[in-house]
């Protein structure tokens, strides 16, 4: 069997904003997605960071600082069930679907170093399975946006409940079979999947920023890197 025919991890955080080395998560999912779908809660809740959230947080996630004050847990603690968690994944060579995990991946990182945690596996024998990086690998040329929710609609997957960790890790990883089943080219296992996904998202990358610095861009160029640990 390939990997999308076999029991799937998937990640997703919600967090205070975009830079990694400042933002907090305030959500996390962590499930295993059985081959029809059915999910099992790996560690899933609300996260306090301690602060008030930002006005544009709550507007884009619907999570107020009253919910993460009243049924937030400490950081630590969730963090720590993640990361136990994640060590058992590695282990049974179970792959973690992550959409944009030159994102999540490295704020997880940061969250763990902040609180005493150990550093996340290196990838690989961490098996790391982005669907926006294979999407753009396998229809490099479609036109439009690749958000979570535009991606979804491409691939007939349904989607409701968008920017909560739950709903978006249900649809990321429904995401990664459909895009797997539509082009054999990424049914490799293991280490082969991990390096194409390095390899597309670099690939991409260039081709991105030239194309930002031939039309004049205000926006910087991107500088993500695909994970190594």
């Amino acid at each position: 069997m390939a990997w999308h025919d076999e029991p799937l991890a998937v990640l997703d955080l919600e967090a205070t904003g975009v830079d990694v080395a400042t933002a907090r998560i305030i959500e996390i999912a962590l499930l295993l997605v059985d081959p029809d779908g059915v999910p099992t809660v790996l560690t899933e809740g609300l996260v306090d960071p301690g602060f008030p959230l930002p006005e544009g947080v709550t507007a884009i996630t619907g999570i107020t600082t009253a919910d993460l004050t009243e049924r937030g847990r400490p950081p630590a603690e969730v963090l720590a069930a993640a990361r136990a968690e994640i060590d058992r994944l590695v282990a049974a060579g179970t792959p973690i679907v992550i959409y944009r995990a030159t994102y999540d991946w490295p704020l997880l990182a940061a969250e763990c170093a902040r609180h005493g945690l150990r550093r996340l596996p290196a990838v690989p024998p961490a098996i790391l399975v982005d669907p926006l990086v294979l999407d753009r690998h396998v229809d490099r040329y479609r036109k439009g946006k690749r958000t979570l929710g535009v991606v979804a609609e491409h691939y007939r997957v349904p989607f409701d409940g968008a920017h909560r960790a739950r709903a978006d890790a249900l649809a990321a990883v429904a995401v990664a079979r459909r895009i797997a089943l539509t082009h054999p080219e990424v049914r490799v296992g293991g280490e082969a999947l991990v390096e194409l996904q390095r390899h597309a998202h670099e690939t991409w990358k260039r081709s991105f920023n030239a194309h930002l610095a031939r039309i004049g861009a205000a926006r910087p160029p991107v500088t993500e890197v695909w994970p190594t640990g």
